[in-house]
């Protein structure tokens, strides 16, 4: 039996009287990881390496990692989290993987739909169900204290909406969630863009300077800079870091708003408090994109990536840890190619993904894989995050140490203080970096530093980035005592996880 992915149940008829099987029916099942679709167009299993090249359907956030905790939308229908002060009480540890579920969390309502992590260090998680949005965990890490003043799980409610989100706009209208320090960015699925910031060039609304206590508790529509100021709209994904955030439209335009912000073409870094049309890096249609930070003798310094549909990736802004990948430490005001190699190797041409550290406010990494399930990574190697020798570091693009060629990795995550992978025919994770806190999902609190992935984690079935599979039987058909398969029986064969195919003979 070959088999790629499963589908939920195939009744197995047998009608031959000799032993060979004839399936006579089966079904296709897109199961979406059991997920409700939150627009007409979701595509949970577009993640990994198993993502096409159509931005409006990435599924940035099937794998979510904050400083030292994380959440996964699994391949089984629930989200499991795990590490650091992600119990309902926003406080205690959790050291295995355990489902977001209101037997769990019981201050939890509705079908869990999104998850986001954010801050600089210990994360603030943000959970949106079918009921409205949720926090827990460490205060003043993406909302302020005038939002929530509490670690415990508790349901929001923001600018007198009592489902927390901006009037208007229910649950199931929203396409992305992200968080980073101090910042929520929804974008629905007609395409416009709210924030809740500190910042007011974040809110992208034409303001600047620090919000007070009632401007930063309210929604903010992002707005355009063309003439009129209109809404930004027809926007497929926004990424970014503190103080600066990206948007890709669908019409394949980039945008940028915020206190630091480059545009792409060979101007300086500046404040842009609406959202302005930057340069675009290639002719050829932008697939993903994505943002990190790096705080440098007392600076902000934020740079961009964008891929392309042809697999080119491109890199924009501040390079003080060699976070743009291109073998030097010169910042960059227009778009360039990192190299896999050296200065004068090749570009980066083959990438398939993208993970940059954006969900927390500091130390500059990113991790990519190409179109051959490869991982490179480069920038700062803060508590060996990066798998690489030396901690503390910048480093340059590389293929981890203790990766090698033959190892084929489907699904990666940049984290505040981590690295996680889902290797092809492994269960468990590859986790390498800072273990504290439950960190690792291992069962352990203890303090580690992994210098090297190690698997000595937890199973955990990524939505779209599955790598292994199990085939379960039940019943058996009938045979004589001569050994031949009686006519009209059946088998019950069920595919977990579901969301594919059985190929027989």
């Amino acid at each position: 039996m070959n088999f790629y992915k499963t589908q939920n149940t195939i009744k197995v008829l047998v009608i031959s009287i000799v032993a060979s099987f004839s399936f006579l029916n089966g079904s296709l099942v897109n199961a979406q990881c059991g997920f409700p679709a939150t627009c007409s167009n979701t595509d949970y299993s577009n993640f990994g390496i198993n993502s096409n090249s159509n931005a409006a359907t990435i599924e940035y956030d099937n794998f979510v990692a904050g400083f030292h905790s994380t959440a996964v939308r699994t391949s089984q229908g629930v989200y499991k989290v795990w590490g650091e002060e992600i119990g309902p009480d926003g406080y205690t540890n959790v050291l295995s993987p355990t489902d977001l579920i209101p037997a769990n969390y019981p201050d939890l309502t509705g079908t869990v739909l999104k998850v986001a992590l954010g801050g600089q260090g210990s994360a603030q998680v943000v959970i949106l169900t079918t009921t409205g949005l949720f926090s827990m965990g460490y205060m003043s890490s993406v909302f302020p204290e005038s939002i929530t003043n509490t670690e415990i799980l508790t349901k929001l409610t923001i600018d007198g909406q009592t489902d927390g989100l901006p009037a208007g706009v229910d649950p199931l209208d929203i396409k992305m969630m992200y968080a980073t320090y101090m910042n929520l960015v929804l974008v629905t699925c007609s395409g416009n863009v709210y924030i809740i910031t500190d910042a007011g060039e974040s809110t992208g609304t034409g303001i600047s300077g620090y919000l007070s206590d009632v401007d930063a508790s309210k929604w903010h529509q992002v707005t355009e800079s063309t003439a009129g100021n209109p809404v930004l709209s027809n926007v497929v994904a926004v990424r970014g870091s503190y103080d600066a955030l990206f948007a890709l439209k669908g019409d394949g335009t980039l945008w940028t708003w915020g206190k630091e912000t480059y545009l792409g073409n060979n101007s300086p870094n500046q404040s842009r408090s609406r959202a302005t049309q930057m340069t675009s890096p290639s002719v050829s249609p932008i697939k993903m994109i994505g943002g990190t930070i790096q705080w440098f003798n007392g600076d902000k310094l934020h740079t961009y990536y964008a891929l392309d549909a042809n697999g080119s990736l491109y890199a924009l802004g501040g390079n003080s840890v060699r976070q743009i990948g291109d073998f030097t430490t010169i910042e960059r005001l227009s778009w360039v190619q990192p190299r896999y190699s050296s200065a004068a190797g090749p570009v980066m041409n083959n990438v398939k993904w993208i993970s940059p550290n954006e969900h927390d406010g500091s130390f500059s990494t990113i991790n990519i894989l190409t179109a051959d399930s490869l991982v490179y990574n480069w920038g700062f190697n803060s508590k060996n995050m990066l798998g690489r020798l030396t901690p503390d570091i910048a480093y340059d693009p590389a293929i981890p140490d203790g990766i090698t060629n033959a190892d084929k990795t489907v699904g990666i995550e940049s984290g505040g203080h981590t690295t996680m992978l889902i290797k092809k025919c492994e269960n468990k994770f590859g986790y390498v970096g800072h273990e504290t806190a439950g960190s690792m999902g291992n069962g352990s609190d203890d303090e580690d530093f992994e210098t090297v992935f190690t698997f000595s984690t937890a199973a955990v079935s990524v939505c779209g980035a599955v790598a292994t599979a199990q085939i379960d039987v039940t019943g058996s058909p009938d045979m004589n005592a001569l050994g031949n398969y009686c006519s009209l029986t059946s088998i019950g064969v069920t595919g977990i996880p579901a969301g594919g195919t059985f190929s027989v003979s």
